[in-house]
């Protein structure tokens, strides 16, 4: 009988195949597992029992959302820029759901599943986009476009949107804010970003917005007729403000349909609002009327400030809106009397400039004491002036965003403005 004898070459051959199919084989499966989850033993857990190594708990899924309701795969948990949400996620053993309370914080990367006591459970995290600060956006909007945004350079630098129309446009008194549009919105127009002088509230940043349109003429105190003998210029006792803040911001009487709806109620601050008095406005610059909005200097009996929701503009958000006149600069503006802007130009290139019949605003005149005055923005040039508080002119509601609240989409343009979520 004859027996073949194998090569030995061939059978070294062949183990060599056989070695290099399993690292193969072995790499894909090792690759789709590390697609599919993240290693986690340097991920702290807590408020779980376990029983077992850390080891045996290694396969965490991630997924971040990209758009809508659509997510994607990460092999990285992100530290920023998303949240963590506890809704969406789960935990599975052997493929099945099981039922797990899980959390996770961004800032410390702790994950925390409750109870934790199967060996061999998978948890799927998701982690939705954050949506950005109205600051962020409006600071990063300076960063990308300084002809459109400008800090005031007062004492607070407070940053405003600037020049003829900027895009500064916002969905606001929304019916749904998750499904926005000019037909279930009011367009409002964002002034600037405040510090807490301008505002009182310690420790941040506001955001100043002003209705695009007014509610129409009325006087600024309705209370009483002008009288030289028996004046009235308190804001805080006004009819504007009464108005402003009672049937406009309740929805109730004459704005029972179209006052501030209930779900944009805790959209605005209860914020302190200056009441200095104003002398010789005719004099008076951006700067100096900021100056004296915010001084003491007031009629008898009339308060400083005021606390509450909504107001009118000041004059020096309105002298601080140009980004220069017909042949001078904003600079050149900046420096010169609002009263005397008719011959500059410089209301043409200000968005806060209407071609109304007037405009009340916030500020008081003390100029002559005794005599009931307010001060105004009038169509004529687009100087300011001071008239009787029992003459009629348009009233255009201006409020404070609450810190919280933040833009999920829109450029901040008149066809696609920013809109907002608390």
């Amino acid at each position: 009988m004859n027996f073949e004898v194998l090569k030995r070459s061939h059978v070294k051959r062949n183990i060599l195949i056989g070695v290099i199919i399993v690292l193969i084989l072995s790499a894909i499966i090792l690759t789709f597992t590390k697609a599919k989850y993240k290693i986690t033993e340097s991920m702290p857990l807590v408020n779980g029992t376990i029983n077992y190594e850390l080891s045996d708990f290694n396969l965490i899924g991630a997924y971040i959302q990209t758009e809508g309701e659509e997510y994607k795969q990460t092999n990285e948990i992100p530290i920023s820029g998303y949240e963590f949400n506890s809704e969406k996620s789960y935990c599975t053993v052997n493929d099945e759901n099981i039922n797990a309370t899980l959390n996770y914080d961004m800032e410390t990367q702790t994950l925390s599943v409750v109870p934790l006591t199967t060996k061999g459970t998978k948890c799927y995290l998701y982690f939705d986009e954050k949506a950005s600060s109205v600051t962020d956006v409006i600071e990063d909007a300076y960063e990308e476009n300084q002809g459109m945004l400008a800090y005031d350079g007062t004492v607070d630098n407070n940053l405003r949107y600037i020049g003829a129309n900027p895009n500064n446009y916002v969905y606001f008194n929304c019916d749904d804010y998750n499904n926005p549009s000019s037909s279930t919105c009011e367009l409002w127009r964002i002034i600037g970003i405040f510090n807490e002088n301008s505002h009182g509230i310690s420790g941040e940043k506001l955001v100043k917005l002003i209705r695009s349109n007014s509610l129409g003429n009325t006087e600024w105190d309705s209370s009483r007729d002008y009288s030289w003998v028996d004046p009235n210029n308190n804001w805080s006792t006004s009819s504007v403000k009464d108005m402003f803040n009672g049937d406009y911001l309740n929805r109730t009487g004459s704005y029972s349909t179209s006052g501030i709806k209930e779900n944009t109620q805790n959209f605005i601050a209860n914020a302190e609002w200056k009441l200095g008095g104003s002398r010789n406005h005719a004099d008076a610059t951006p700067a100096i009327y900021y100056q004296r909005e915010r001084r003491t200097a007031v009629p008898s009996g009339n308060p400083t400030t005021w606390n509450g929701k909504i107001a009118l503009m000041y004059a020096s958000d309105y002298g601080y809106a140009t980004s220069g006149g017909t042949s001078i600069s904003r600079e050149e503006c900046l420096n010169k009397e609002i009263f005397n802007w008719y011959a500059t130009g410089c209301y043409n290139n200000d968005w806060l400039y209407k071609s109304s019949n007037g405009e009340w605003l916030l500020n008081i005149d003390d100029d002559v004491p005794g005599l009931a005055y307010a001060i105004f923005k009038t169509e004529y040039g687009g100087y300011i002036q001071s008239n009787s508080i029992s003459e009629s002119y348009a009233v255009t509601p201006t409020l404070y965003l609450s810190p919280e609240i933040s833009i999920i989409e829109g450029e901040g343009t008149i066809n696609n403005p920013y809109t907002l979520q608390n």
